[in-house]
């Protein structure tokens, strides 16, 4: 049974978990490691140690990003229990937004890979059809986008539906925060779309953004969404990273 939570207590735990974040001067110092073993160990004295903990060199790609979207899940989870009950469905929705490409995967006909067979979520949904997808899927907690896999709708686009039908009757001054934030993202969305080179920087330029906006929103719900966005674009950083170090070792070559 949830919990029910205080928003002014959930956004001082938010604040204390926002300046925990990692500044540009500690990412620049972990990149320097090209080795995995030493860039897992560097990670292990910042503040994203929790997130690392257990990982080992030997981890192959799939495993560490099968136990970042576990951990991810738990931190939204967490973060989710320090609000008042009203806003919980809808910021624990957006534990499932990282992992929109996996249920697009699903979408497709061909057999699952592997490595999906192996993830603890995706795994028993994934053999058969994208009809015994769909079937599978309804059963679990991601029920909502099963019909997106039949029907032609995105991933993101059954995610964003269900989400904004779990928002809560917000006051005008949270909404135009979040109003604005939409629009932001929805920036970013269509700068990728004309990128033609790295989408590092931006990426930064999002999280600035994103950070200007959470200032801007304090006292409101809005800088909890922000929050949680800035961590999963760090976390966003933190795949790359241990993906090219994963693959290439020493090898590898920063685009940074």
């Amino acid at each position: 049974m949830p919990i029910e939570g205080n928003l002014e207590y959930a956004l001082a735990r938010v604040h204390a978990r926002q300046g925990q974040r990692l500044d540009a001067l500690d990412w620049h110092r972990l990149e320097a490691a090209r080795d995995l073993g030493l860039y897992l160990a560097g990670l292990r004295a910042t503040a994203l140690a929790d997130w690392v903990g257990a990982f080992d060199a030997e981890y192959d790609c799939h495993t560490f990003e099968r136990s970042l979207r576990a951990r991810w899940r738990r931190y939204v989870d967490a973060v989710t229990s320090w609000h008042p009950l009203a806003f919980q469905a809808w910021l624990a929705w957006l534990a499932w937004l990282p992992e929109l490409s996996l249920l697009s995967q699903l979408a497709r006909p061909e057999p699952a890979p592997a490595w999906m067979l192996a993830d603890p979520v995706y795994g028993p949904v994934a053999p058969g059809t994208p009809v015994e997808r769909a079937a599978a899927l309804a059963n679990t907690a991601l029920a909502p986008l099963a019909r997106g896999l039949i029907s032609g709708t995105s991933a993101a686009t059954a995610w964003a539906q269900h989400w904004h039908a779990l928002r809560p009757r917000l006051e005008g001054r949270t909404q135009s925060y979040l109003a604005r934030l939409l629009r932001v993202v929805e920036r970013h969305e269509q700068d990728l779309q004309h990128a033609s080179d790295s989408s590092e920087l931006l990426r930064s330029e999002l999280a600035g953004r994103i950070q200007r906006l959470l200032r801007l929103a304090a006292g409101t719900v809005i800088v909890s969404v922000c929050h949680l966005a800035l961590v999963a674009l760090d976390l966003e950083r933190l795949r790359g990273g241990l993906a090219r170090r994963c693959l290439f070792g020493a090898q590898q070559s920063e685009h940074l």
